[in-house]
């Protein structure tokens, strides 16, 4: 079978709306990512769901006096709904409440665990909080991080992306009542993950990680794993299906890891029309598959470490992710978007006011890849109105127009090229192998794509005004037609190479030229000679003048 990417996007917590933060993330990521795929002709399936049973979503309906699966019901579909109005096409979106092949999924994995030895029962000292009378853990507890000493959450640090055991937090707090917690034993099921070491030493040198993943993975091993509590004393999750733990529930980040495989065997039935969940581990385990997972970097253990660990604990055959991807925080004006401080930008609210190939450009073109970066409004203006408004609408406009004036409506024939066209065409030919590669697993990067659309753009633009005195003087020679072809191949390269980034635009660019369907990656940058060319028009307009006000106070 063809090549078959598989990839996965950390699935959203519904206890609120996406801001900008956000969808700079995984979600664009890994939409950005299949659709790479696709246009190298591979086949590719784009997997995430709704992450239902996260502590947080019981946490923020007490908050807001909402039954909380009411609560989680409306926050995923207003993220279905942005998935939709920012074209990620994801091909499942499992919520697991109401999906029975993902509950069954689950206990199925946790029984093969527990049957197979792999998960220990243990007693220990955990914290509780006398007044609430309630097992902390996560959302419900926060203290100093015993790492970097940054405010934590239980169990992992999202400042450090380290995990902890609740009991090790610094000053820790229950996040109820604010009262100190006291200490209770408690058995639950342990997973041994220290045991594992070794196995994902090995597995990490054979994995694309992210740089700053690759670092955690090796200080993570370094310093010595903790073994991981796969099972709390809680009433919010997925019921332990083993004896003597019934009234316990599946901590929700082993419940992620046979989530990812429902959810893709969900995706299969939607990609081939079924609608039925297909035979996923055929397709998982073919030599043709890859498994490429995006994640924020303060979810890089639970990627990187505890979900490989887990299956390699449940199936040692089955096949492991071949590359994990991460991205940094996306910052708001240099500080950290905030759903609490009302500190954001809501996805939706932008989206209702500016096209999506727009949102999806600037949130490629600042990616958070290795670093935090930041939105402002005056550069969301330079790369919108700037860039597409100011650069590349021009310059396709004056295309078109030539190709209408001078070559009736076709493609010219390249045959009269000069050697100055050769030069260009062998650099253009250069520049879209370099736009392909940063689409590629192995050195993935939407900032770099993005900046070299804007060097084909930029390149094109300053080749047709140093043909301009060819244009005017000899307008119907063969050279000047040659000229227009080179030019036609720039916008024919931009098309392909800005579908994944944008896939509205380069679907109307690539028909445009006469093209059919939508784009797909070409050997050769020149269009045929004499094809039709359907015209041009408005592909990007200016912003709003009021535009903050809109989005701020919608």
């Amino acid at each position: 079978m063809a090549k078959f990417s598989i990839v996965t996007a950390a699935p959203p917590t519904p206890n609120g709306d996406l801001h900008l933060g956000h969808l700079a993330g995984p979600y664009s990521g890994a939409d950005i990512f299949a659709r790479a795929c696709r246009l190298r002709g591979e086949r590719s399936v784009y997997a995430t769901g709704s992450d239902v049973h996260q502590s947080y979503v019981p946490a923020k309906a007490r908050t807001l006096d909402l039954e909380p699966l009411d609560m989680a019901q409306g926050f995923a579909d207003e993220i279905a709904a942005i998935f939709s109005s920012a074209d990620l096409a994801t091909d499942s979106y499992v919520r697991p409440q109401h999906s029975p092949l993902h509950r069954e999924t689950v206990r199925d994995f946790i029984r093969a665990l527990h049957d197979g030895g792999r998960l220990e029962r243990r007693t220990e000292d955990c914290l509780y909080c006398e007044r609430c009378r309630r097992y902390l853990f996560e959302a419900h507890v926060t203290g100093a991080c015993p790492r970097c000493a940054a405010a934590s959450d239980g169990n992992s640090c999202e400042n450090c992306a380290w995990p902890n055991v609740c009991t090790d937090l610094v000053d820790p707090r229950c996040n109820a009542c604010g009262d100190t917690p006291t200490l209770r034993s408690y058995e639950r099921l342990v997973f041994p993950l220290s045991r594992y070491a070794e196995r994902l030493a090995a597995f990490h040198d054979r994995t694309v990680l992210s740089p700053q993943v690759e670092t955690l993975c090796a200080t993570l091993t370094e310093h010595g794993l903790p073994d991981i509590p796969i099972s709390h004393p809680t009433d919010w999750g997925i019921p332990v299906p083993v004896e003597g733990f019934e009234d316990q529930r599946v901590y929700v980040w082993a419940e992620m890891v046979p989530g990812y495989l429902a959810s893709f065997a969900e995706a299969l039935g939607s990609a081939d029309g079924s609608g039925a969940a297909a035979d996923w581990r055929q397709v998982w385990d073919d030599p043709g598959t890859e498994v490429v997972q995006f994640f924020g970097f303060d979810n890089g253990y639970f990627h990187a470490v505890l979900f490989p660990a887990l299956l390699m604990a449940y199936d040692e055959t089955l096949r492991l992710p071949a590359a994990l991807l991460s991205n940094e925080f996306y910052e708001l004006e240099a500080a950290k978007f905030s759903t609490s401080r009302r500190h954001a930008i809501w996805a939706s609210d932008l989206l209702a006011h500016v096209p999506s190939d727009t949102v999806r450009f600037v949130l490629a073109y600042d990616r958070p890849e290795d670093r935090r970066t930041n939105f402002t409004w005056d550069r969301f203006r330079a790369l919108a109105d700037g860039e597409l408004v100011g650069t590349w609408q021009p310059w396709l406009d004056a295309l078109f127009t030539r190709m209408e004036a001078t070559g009736s409506g076709r493609v010219p024939d390249a045959a009269g090229a000069t050697r100055s066209h050769l030069r260009y065409l062998a650099d253009l030919d250069r520049l879209a192998e370099r736009g392909h590669r940063a689409y590629r697993a192995e050195g993935f990067s939407p900032r770099l794509a993005t900046r070299v659309l804007c060097e084909l753009v930029r390149g094109a633009e300053g080749f047709a005004a140093a043909q301009s005195r060819l244009y005017a003087s000899r307008p119907g020679s063969a050279e000047a037609a040659a000229a227009l072809a080179a030019e036609a191949a720039t916008a024919h390269v931009l098309a392909q190479l800005a579908q994944p980034v944008m896939p509205q635009f380069a679907e109307r660019l690539w028909q445009a030229l006469g093209c059919a369907g939508e784009p797909v990656r070409t050997e050769a940058a020149l269009l045929p000679a004499g094809q039709a060319v359907k015209g041009g028009g408005t592909f990007f307009t200016p912003l709003d003048a009021d535009l903050e006000v809109k989005v701020m106070g919608a």
